[in-house]
């Protein structure tokens, strides 16, 4: 796979998600993009039950994408990140004395796809439940692997696709632009984390991170 940046960005005043999201999507088939189709992420909270001392407080997310179902994603809360086969789930399904899914807390993204030359778009929505939180876009340089060789390239996209996106580089990339490691799927699910972690904390619709 080549680099992935995802960023919030802003709601517009006086519109909604779903209005922004379809002016976002505007502005992209008038620059020729081609749509592929959808996508969508979810995320659940395992807590640890409360009477369990030695887990007391602990707690990690799940998350699943389209892009590759066939993958479970364990992100703890330190932030590290176990990658495993979907079968992962069925063990989960098995530490019900343990961790329990926080069904309040499950977080959606969602939106549509498209191709512009090298590049990959996602423009979506993000909620918590069914409340709408915050906006998000993902580009994807696909001809690269490493993050330091796509920051001039991925800089100037986003200025081109709006003057009002932010540049600067997601926090869980800083430390792949200098070093030879590979990007991975798992760097792209961090920077969804984050931004979910922020969605949890607002109690209304957020603007640009």
């Amino acid at each position: 796979m080549g680099v992935s940046y995802v960023l919030q960005w802003c709601l517009p005043p006086n519109q909604s998600g779903m209005q922004a999201e379809e002016m976002m999507i505007s502005h992209l088939d008038n620059m020729g993009a081609k749509r592929v189709g959808t996508w969508r992420i979810e995320c659940d909270t395992y807590t640890a039950i409360p009477n369990l001392s030695a887990l007391s407080g602990k707690s990690f997310q799940l998350i699943h994408t389209s892009d590759n179902e066939n993958l479970s994603f364990a992100i703890s809360d330190q932030m590290g990140i176990v990658v495993a086969e979907r079968s992962f789930d069925t063990i989960l399904s098995k530490l019900g004395d343990s961790y329990q899914p926080n069904k309040m807390s499950r977080i959606e993204a969602k939106g549509k796809k498209f191709d512009m030359v090298d590049f990959s778009v996602k423009v979506g929505n993000i909620f918590v439940g069914p409340n709408f939180r915050c906006m998000v876009l993902e580009i994807e340089y696909r001809p690269i692997s490493f993050t330091k060789d796509t920051l001039a390239l991925m800089h100037e996209f986003l200025s081109i696709i709006t003057a009002t996106m932010p540049i600067a580089i997601p926090e869980n990339l800083n430390h792949l632009n200098t070093s030879k490691q590979l990007y991975q799927m798992s760097d792209t699910i961090l920077q969804y984390v984050r931004i979910f972690s922020e969605c949890r904390r607002a109690g209304n619709p957020m603007g640009m991170m």
